[in-house]
This record gives structure tokens, C-alpha cells and sequence, in this order.
């Protein structure tokens, strides 16, 4: 056996002993609302994954925006997409999804746009992509003053995790952002285990803090990925959540602000 089997070896011992003897995860009940969407997250949510404990959130932040346009980078399982694709049927959005592997699978609804690409390149398409699909913005206004359409009200941002990637993504989408729109990052908080809030522990991997660390150069601001905490970079409020890999929530308020207000450079 290698070295880096036997590490791996290693890590999924510590990982099965830590839950057996330590952590003692928190048995969660399902508490039915009065939306049956949100109902179909929370028990989706139940079974432990690297974003199980994140989902709620995605659905609620997103919801409460009223998008007209969701992009996702990043399918994978397609456990976000599912929360976006609720979303979206809510509220009468389009959803578009990008992901370097064929997961044209994930999802089951007509109406989704997935693009096998990488989405550094989609980015320099993305704006005839929409024109020819008539997605249209909605702040037209905006977009006509600055040249940019269409704009994007809820951004997800879950690919490589890799420092130089999530920056190039950053540069490459914030410009299309609306006024009021939020951008969510996942493994913002990941190691060589990542932590749950219900106390179990799952095999991480070191990323050298790649998502976290560009968002630190985007703002100039440090930031501790292993504490919770709210902060607020004009335009944007920050809030992050460190448990189940960490997410980072950036919710852009550009339309309370004077136009000329101070905004970070990347």
C-alpha cells in the first residue's frame, strides 16, 4: 500500500471510530410547514452528505429574492440544482447550471438549461447563451447604463475549490450581477475532515483555503472560516456558516447604495 492510501486508509478509521464513540449525532425531526417544497428539502437534508446540512438554506435565501435567473456552477449529485430547480418553479425563473462532466441527468425538469462546459469559457458565452434563449433581465434599466445583460439574481458557486479558479470565476460573474442578487459558496471551511452541526464527522481533502482565500483577496479582508460570522463589504453582506464543508452567503445591496459608493476590486 502507498502513501497515500495509507493516509486515506487512515482517515476513513478516524473518521468511522469518531462517529461510533465520539460525536453521537443529533437524531433531527422533520417539522412539515405549510410549503411542500421546503418539506421535500428537509427530508432530503436528512441523509448526510458534504451540503446536507446547507440546503434549507439555499432554498429560503433564494425564495425570499424572488429570482428571475438562478446560475449554478457546479452540479455534481445534483442536490443543489434540485433546491434551485424548487425555486425557480416557484417563482417563475429560469434556472441554468454548469459542470464540466455530463450531469444532464441530475434533474428531472424540462425546464432546466445544463451546459456540459467549463464555466470560465461559459462565462465569455454567457451573454449570447441568454439572448438567444430570450432570458431577458430583469433591472433592464440597469443593464442598458452599464452595457451587461442578462443579469443573474442568485449565483451558486461549488466547482473546483482551487484558489486561482474561484477568483478567475468571481472576475468572470460578478459583473453580470443584478442590484439585489445573492451568491452563495460552498467549501468555504474544508479540511482533511469536515464537521456537521448534528456532531458527525466525513472525509474532507486540503484545498490550502482556495475558496475562502479568494474571497480574502476579492475584499482585502481576512476572514475566519471556522467561526460564524456576519460582515458587511459595500455592496455586500457576508455571512458564513462553517459547519458541513462552510458556505458563504454574499447578498449584493448595490439598489440601497449611491452609485458611486466604494465597492471591492478583485
Amino acid at each position: 500500500m502507498n502513501r497515500e492510501k495509507l493516509k486515506n486508509s487512515c482517515r476513513k478509521r478516524v473518521r468511522s471510530l469518531y462517529n461510533f464513540f465520539v460525536s453521537r449525532p443529533q437524531t433531527r425531526t422533520l417539522i412539515a410547514t405549510d410549503l411542500p417544497a421546503l418539506n421535500d428539502i428537509k427530508r432530503f437534508s436528512l441523509k448526510p452528505s458534504a451540503i446536507n446540512e446547507h440546503l434549507e438554506t439555499l432554498f429560503v435565501e433564494s425564495l425570499a429574492l424572488k429570482p428571475r435567473l438562478i446560475v449554478e456552477l457546479g452540479v455534481a449529485r445534483g442536490q443543489s440544482a434540485g433546491v434551485f430547480a424548487k425555486v425557480a418553479q416557484l417563482c417563475g425563473a429560469r434556472l441554468v447550471s454548469v459542470d464540466l462532466t455530463d450531469c444532464s441527468k441530475a434533474l428531472d425538469w424540462q425546464d432546466w438549461l445544463f451546459v456540459q462546459q467549463d464555466d470560465l469559457e461559459f462565462a465569455k458565452e454567457f451573454e449570447g447563451f441568454c439572448r438567444e434563449r430570450q432570458i431577458e433581465p430583469e433591472f433592464e434599466g440597469f443593464c442598458r447604463e452599464r452595457q451587461i445583460e442578462p443579469t443573474i439574481d442568485v449565483l451558486f458557486i461549488d466547482t473546483s475549490h482551487y484558489f486561482d479558479h474561484t477568483l478567475e470565476e468571481i472576475r468572470a460573474y460578478f459583473p453580470f450581477l443584478a442590484p439585489h442578487a445573492k451568491v452563495f459558496f460552498h467549501d468555504t471551511n474544508i479540511d482533511n475532515f469536515i464537521f456537521r452541526k448534528d456532531g458527525s464527522i466525513d472525509l474532507g481533502w486540503d484545498n490550502e483555503r482556495g475558496v475562502i482565500r479568494a474571497l480574502e483577496v476579492y475584499f482585502h479582508r481576512k476572514f475566519n472560516e471556522k467561526e460564524e460570522f456576519i460582515d458587511f463589504v459595500s455592496p455586500f453582506v457576508i455571512k458564513h456558516y462553517p459547519y458541513c464543508c462552510g458556505l458563504t452567503v454574499l447578498e449584493k445591496l448595490a439598489h440601497l447604495f449611491p452609485a458611486n459608493a466604494p465597492a471591492p476590486r478583485a
